[in-house]
């Protein structure tokens, strides 16, 4: 009888500990680019009237994914249009109460807000001038994965835009890009969480210009605030939380000079990644080896009686 009661304790003990061990993962990703221009050696915007040929799109895309669970927008609209891309925010999973167009950081500490993949995108403005509206686009993204459940799951999310056109320039003159960026990344693991659990969050942006004329890169711009130094990451090897938010800043570009006889091809990427998964924490285990020590125990004395 002793026996069993100590093999009840035990199991009672293991499942104890299951039930305390909750292990979540939470990543999130946004990046604010505002007030992005396309600017003269003299300082001013350039203007549609400033190009002899001037075609492209404005593109972008929102994914959410949970558990190999997609959830996908898309929008894309000529860079004369007017219309620019607003791309429905998605969501797969126990989705939290954020509003479309949302793009602030979850408070801190994070912890996660539920089981979910979320991702939004926004698009406004023109990075030149066209008509009447003068020159000044913004693009939002935002990416989260969370993951709150004693179980094997994984979320992610990614969202991107991406503005492609192809120009001859009306004269020959340099190209400054100029903006400002907000980037904001994070990471969180909780303590106590399985094997291979992680968090990771990444933003990239760039801006590269091709002569098609001659088939070479003339211009490539990518800075380190909004590319590496804003990926972070969290494991079960190093439970807690590392947070990207250095706030806003200004940057600026200046191209060589463009020539007004090659057709040249401007790409601006802007994308943001989060990822978070999860595994059963290692007391589970202990759970189930405790439940099966008490069934053999009953079986045996069972037997012996």
């Amino acid at each position: 009888m002793n026996l069993v009661r100590k093999t009840v304790l035990a199991a009672s003990l293991a499942l104890g500990a299951m039930a305390s061990a909750h292990a979540d993962s939470f990543a999130s990703a946004i990046l604010d680019i505002n007030n992005f221009r396309l600017l003269h050696s003299s300082g001013t915007a350039f203007a549609a009237t400033d190009f002899r040929t001037l075609t492209g799109t404005n593109d972008a895309h929102a994914t959410a994914n949970l558990n190999a669970v997609f959830a996908n927008g898309a929008q894309s609209f000529p860079i004369l249009s007017g219309t620019t891309p607003d791309v429905p925010h998605q969501c797969v999973g126990t989705c939290f109460p954020k509003a479309e167009n949302d793009f602030t950081p979850f408070p801190f500490p994070p912890p996660a807000p539920g089981t979910f993949g979320y991702a939004d995108e926004n698009l406004t403005g023109s990075s030149i001038t066209v008509g009447m509206a003068p020159a000044g686009a913004h693009a939002q993204t935002r990416a989260d994965a969370s993951v709150m459940m004693n179980a094997v799951a994984a979320g992610n999310s990614d969202v991107g835009t991406s503005t492609t056109f192809a120009f001859t320039l009306g004269s020959a003159d340099t190209m400054t890009i100029a903006f400002d960026g907000t980037p904001f990344s994070q990471a969180w693991v909780s303590a106590g969480a399985g094997a291979t659990t992680n968090a990771n969050a990444r933003l990239s942006w760039s801006v590269n210009i091709v002569d098609l004329t001659t088939g070479t890169t003339v211009f490539s711009y990518a800075p380190n605030e909004l590319n590496a130094l804003s990926n972070v990451s969290r494991t079960d090897g190093a439970p807690g939380t590392t947070t990207y938010n250095p706030g806003t800043m200004a940057f600026s570009a200046v191209t060589p000079i463009l020539n007004a006889t090659d057709t040249y091809q401007i790409t601006i990427q802007h994308n943001t990644l989060a990822n978070a998964l999860q595994a059963v924490p290692e007391p589970a285990s202990l759970a189930i080896f405790g439940i099966g020590l008490l069934g053999a125990t009953v079986v045996s004395r069972r037997r012996k009686s």
